[in-house]
């Protein structure tokens, strides 16, 4: 099977995009099942960091949650062997029993360890930033797979699949909606075909390829550090049109 990384995702026609998305997540998984662990990790690290150079550009009238910067910079730290595993185990099980809160309204794990309750309400307890959730669920998942040490690419999905491709591309592409300015479940499946034909989704996918490629490339984590703090999905001035999408 050729690796999900080389397929040429602007040469396929309608049919194939959508048989390429319908595998993406298994595609990805196959591609990177003889690569040993760190460079699946550092595949996901690269991947939100470039996710995350745009969307703190998105939304001005909310607050950019400092926490989000603050967890990529740390899973850099842990890759680097800056911060220990103890040190980023723990703050990854505080941010995800915030998360958890933010998500689900469940602070059973909260009222059952004061240092995530304590982490909760210095990051989250004013949490006014829902053009992050989306992007909070997943980083959260890249922290829990990064610390158990089993990738299962959820977390790239999710994000291509619920905010990249079900809400941004409308800001740079007409696709199908219905006159009611939204679709019903029965029309899905043309909107995710237009959407999938797109200029805009095939450069997304074409930087997912990229990420993917320069991961396994040996080159010194922190040269690509460097150079990931100028990497983008979306430039600024193109994320500063999905403002207030939510």
């Amino acid at each position: 099977m050729e690796p999900i990384y080389s397929i040429n995702f602007s040469a396929l026609n309608a049919e194939e995009r959508v048989e390429f998305m319908d595998d993406l997540r298994d595609s990805m998984k196959a591609s990177f099942q003889k690569e040993p662990f760190s460079k699946e990790l550092l595949a996901h690290t690269l991947i939100f960091t470039r996710w995350w150079n745009s969307y703190k550009h998105m939304a001005p009238a909310e607050p950019t949650p400092e926490i989000l910067e603050t967890a990529i910079e740390l899973l850099w730290d842990y890759q680097e062997k800056k911060c220990s595993f103890d040190v980023f185990a723990r703050f990854q099980k505080s941010f995800s029993d915030s998360t958890l809160e933010i998500w689900a309204g469940d602070d059973g794990e909260l009222n059952e360890d004061p240092e995530s309750d304590a982490f909760y309400r210095k990051y989250f307890g004013e949490w006014d930033a829902m053009s992050y959730n989306v992007f909070l669920y997943d980083l959260c998942t890249v922290l829990e797979e990064a610390v158990s040490g089993k990738i299962t690419w959820d977390a790239v999905e999710g994000v291509i699949d619920g905010d990249i491709g079900d809400t941004m591309i409308d800001f740079f592409e007409t696709v199908y909606k219905n006159d009611s300015g939204g679709y019903d479940s029965c029309d899905l499946d043309r909107r995710n075909k237009e959407i999938y034909n797109t200029k805009t989704f095939a450069r997304v996918i074409d930087l997912l390829q990229q990420d993917m490629r320069v991961a396994l490339q040996d080159l010194p984590l922190s040269v690509l550090r460097e150079q990931y703090r100028d990497e983008y999905l979306f430039s600024p001035e193109e994320s500063a049109k999905i403002s207030d999408y939510r």
